[in-house]
């Protein structure tokens, strides 16, 4: 039975274009600073994975974090430079020592940072720092990144955010094509503004780039995603580490001989799997607030025993079964 659901789901993502959940850039929105990224969803209506296996719990795609929050230094050596104008600032070293303390005080700047729209009703009165904050988190950002992105447009990427909490960081591998620049992923939670006497907690995931700058480091890029916590319960597989590697690894690409077995530790999983000549691999997944595991990156392990990083793109292999059925026909 499983391997008719794979077959049935391999030929609707060969004719599908959408079903692919990478993330494609607006490149006109900003959020936190950052590009606003839009994921695809699933939108074929298909319960691919019986969610009534005992393996496969649904409630985990509807609670939220109970992560230890990341950002609770007070960095009192930047309080003077509140207010200030953001082009006219010299701010010390020790904040951007090292690429994770780059990611991590930016986040410690913006945790009491506010920036109300019209109407908002939550809260009672004033609210942290309110604007002050953002004129110095807008100076972790690289001289190239200000070019593109004015104080501007970055105080606006931030409507309507009235509290921010870094919950997840870590240093993954560079982009392919980003080989020189240090690349972090990053989970906030967030308190939106409402019109009603309430609060609403939100979610985004994404990627930091940094790279060196005069005496420390820089941020170049930023992309975000919001957390959506109705598509991974009702709509499919891809959300799910095991059978997305069974389905884009195994059916799509034809690398899997055998079992795909997945450990766990903490938010941190891995899937491993061997191809038809032994070779061992695994896909890197985190599970993000809301259930869904987010592919970080693909290793296979080398003559020296050594797991090394590789890249793999399973929708390559998509587009060349189709471009091999376009010659026959």
């Amino acid at each position: 039975m499983k391997n008719i659901k794979y077959v049935l789901l391999c030929l609707i993502m060969i004719m599908a274009t959408t079903l692919r959940i990478d993330a494609t850039e607006n490149e006109n929105k900003y959020i936190l600073g950052g590009n606003l990224i839009d994921e695809s969803i699933i939108d074929e209506d298909l319960e691919v994975v019986d969610s009534r296996e005992e393996y496969y719990d649904l409630e985990r795609f509807f609670r939220p974090s109970d992560m230890t929050i990341l950002n609770d230094e007070n960095l009192n050596i930047l309080k003077e430079f509140y207010n200030k104008n953001p082009y006219k600032m010299d701010l010390p070293s020790k904040p951007f020592r090292s690429g994770k303390d780059t990611v991590v005080n930016y986040f410690n700047v913006l945790r009491e940072a506010a920036n109300p729209v019209e109407n908002n009703e939550t809260g009672c009165g004033s609210l942290g720092d309110v604007k002050a904050p953002y004129p110095v988190a807008y100076n972790f950002l690289s001289k190239s990144y200000q070019k593109e992105l004015p104080y501007k447009n970055f105080l606006d990427s931030f409507k309507n955010m009235l509290h921010i909490n870094l919950i997840k960081v870590n240093n993954v591998p560079a982009d392919k094509d980003k080989p020189g620049l240090l690349k972090y992923f990053v989970e906030l939670e967030v308190i939106e503004g409402s019109t009603e006497n309430k609060g609403l907690f939100a979610y985004y995931y994404g990627y930091i780039y940094l790279d060196k700058e005069n005496d420390g480091y820089k941020i170049v890029k930023m992309d975000y995603s919001s957390e959506n916590y109705l598509c991974a319960p009702y709509h499919g597989w891809a959300y799910d580490a095991q059978t997305f590697v069974e389905i884009e690894y195994g059916n799509w690409c034809s690398l899997v001989e055998g079992d795909v077995i997945v450990n766990e530790d903490g938010y941190e999983k891995r899937a491993y799997y061997k191809d038809k000549d032994d070779n061992e691999y695994y896909v890197l997944f985190y599970e993000l607030t809301n259930g869904v595991d987010k592919k970080i990156a693909d290793y296979k392990k080398n003559k020296d025993n050594q797991w090394e990083v590789i890249y793999i793109n399973p929708e390559k292999c998509i587009q060349n079964k189709e471009s091999e059925g376009n010659k026959e026909s």
